[in-house]
């Protein structure tokens, strides 16, 4: 029977191989882990730069979006007569009018606000645009001549008697939006007659303060007109039926 053979150096070298093995899986997690904090350190290094051009190409995509928007011919029109737009009341108010009774149009139809360019064609801009409605003076200018300056329109702006009620109540504050606001539900809570002229305008003017996207816009006003008490409404329209009768 033949005797076992024996390697020389054989335990020996299966000993050695064993730590061997360990120290490659050691020396393998060592460099993920540099590799991990390698990519970490680089990602923060990186990040700020990364914000810096991201924010930069987002700034101009708006900035492009702008230009283009301003060089379309619609806002073009806009820019290069921006001082001859102005507001306008859509029709004539009907007359008389009476304190505490709804103002009416003339032909019956809503109130509108309108925008107008200087041929006095309705024309529109691309935001919404804040007005307030607001009394005038009777002897203001007529509603033809636009060439009133604003600090003449506040001069004419007439407030309520001491003591009373705001003079006209209702919807004062208005949205335009594409060129036209409607106008909700006014009236006076006084007469007329405690004014020289003895009539009001309503006027309309972008509300102070607010934006209007860097435009000019001219006042609206009506033409002018006597308010009366709403006592001598019964008797006016009494006369009123009694002449159609007639």
């Amino acid at each position: 029977m033949a005797g076992k053979r024996y390697i020389e150096g054989g335990e020996d070298e299966a000993t050695e191989k064993r730590p061997r093995k360990h120290n490659l899986g050691l020396a393998s997690v060592v460099e993920r882990v540099v590799m991990v904090n390698n990519m970490q350190i680089i990602a923060a290094a990186i990040e700020p730069v990364l914000r810096r051009v991201v924010r930069e190409e987002i700034e101009e995509g708006l900035r492009r979006r702008s230009i283009k928007l301003t060089k379309s011919p619609s806002l073009r029109l806009h820019n290069s007569s921006s001082s001859s737009l102005r507001l306008a009341f859509s029709t004539t108010l009907s007359s008389p009018i009476f304190t505490e009774t709804k103002i009416s149009t003339s032909d019956g139809t809503p109130l509108n606000i309108l925008l107008l360019d200087s041929s006095s064609n309705p024309t529109a801009l691309p935001f919404r645009i804040k007005l307030e409605v607001l009394v005038l003076d009777g002897d203001f200018n007529n509603p033809d001549d636009t060439s009133w300056t604003t600090e003449e329109f506040k001069r004419k702006i007439v407030k309520e008697r001491a003591g009373k009620r705001p003079l006209l109540a209702g919807e004062l504050s208005l949205a335009m939006r594409d060129g036209v606001a409607p106008v909700g539900a006014l009236e006076f809570t006084d007469n007329s007659s405690w004014i020289r002229s003895r009539r009001f305008r309503i006027g309309v003017r972008v509300t102070p303060g607010t934006n209007s996207g860097g435009f000019t816009i001219s006042e609206g006003i009506t033409h002018a007109f006597v308010v009366k008490d709403h006592r001598g409404e019964r008797k006016y329209n009494s006369s009123f039926i009694f002449l159609n009768y007639l």
